[in-house]
């Protein structure tokens, strides 16, 4: 489990106050933290067990030291990350998520980047290796995992991608580049010793890219949310390749909701769809 490494390496962004009050805490305390959120004029907060909580009611975070650590989570180079920005997050070393709020800069309705940085939320990657091994037992062929946010669909996800990796030609479709983390062609989570990784690929991009040059036995990829996600899904399905992947629900009636994930259902692509909560594993439900 990184969790901890990567809170450390999280702590170095920080305000210096805040990471003085972090470091004052008891190691327990520490070792449950789920996120970190500097929000401009008020508290500096901590997510636990998916609960909010001031870390001291008189830390305040000023406009100032938003923007510092915002300039450092952009290595202090604000357009080499625009694209990013456009998207609402960066990912920071460790598959760690930075969520950024401000000012959206538009054309037309295509939000361009971002100013006036009011908000930032540091999500804590986590390799929990083995976490996934009992899922792994029950199910044989394509996965959806489901849940809310925070409820472990990432971690489950990398550990998924470690076990079958080492069995089976496997594709990761690592866009937000959180499953893999790779550093200068290098992953830093263990994700199998047969896994090709296509980090920053667009999801339906990788796909395509990986049926045509990779031959995967399994694709793995995470949140699908558009047409052209499950488009590319459909046409590696009609392969033959076993899928793995994700996407937002609470429970199966919200799944079935959902218009984009429909045309996967109603083709019945994956045999299994598992629900997550808090890291747990909630319900396996067999599709086909």
């Amino acid at each position: 489990m990184q969790a901890r490494e990567n809170l450390q390496a999280i702590l170095e962004y920080l305000p210096m106050r805040v990471r003085k009050n972090l470091q004052e805490m008891p190691e327990q305390k520490l070792c449950q933290i789920q996120e970190i959120r500097l929000r401009c004029c008020r508290p500096a907060g901590i997510v636990t067990n998916g609960q909010e909580q001031a870390i001291k009611p008189e830390c305040i975070i000023t406009p100032e030291e938003i923007m510092k650590c915002f300039q450092a989570v952009c290595s202090y180079s604000v357009y080499s990350y625009e694209q990013e920005l456009a998207e609402g997050y960066i990912t920071i070393k460790g598959g760690c998520r930075v969520g950024i709020c401000g000012t959206a800069v538009r054309n037309n309705k295509k939000i361009q980047c971002l100013k006036y940085i009011s908000s930032l939320n540091f999500r804590i990657a986590g390799e929990w290796t083995g976490i996934a091994e009992n899922l792994w037992r029950q199910t044989t062929g394509s996965i959806l995992l489901t849940g809310t946010v925070a409820s472990g669909k990432t971690t489950y996800l990398r550990d998924l991608c470690r076990l079958i990796g080492n069995r089976h030609r496997t594709a990761l479709i690592d866009e937000r580049g959180e499953l893999a983390s790779m550093q200068k062609g290098k992953p830093l989570h263990d994700v199998g010793f047969m896994t090709d990784v296509l980090d920053g690929y667009p999801r339906d991009a990788g796909i395509l890219t990986a049926l045509r040059v990779l031959n995967p036995e399994y694709i793995i990829c995470d949140e699908i949310s558009t047409q052209e996600d499950v488009e590319a899904l459909l046409q590696a399905s009609g392969c033959g390749i076993k899928l793995i992947a994700s996407c937002h629900a609470g429970s199966l009636e919200e799944l079935r909701s959902r218009i984009v994930i429909k045309p996967l259902l109603e083709k019945q692509i994956f045999q299994y769809c598992v629900f997550l909560k808090n890291r747990n594993l909630e319900t396996i439900r067999r599709l086909t």
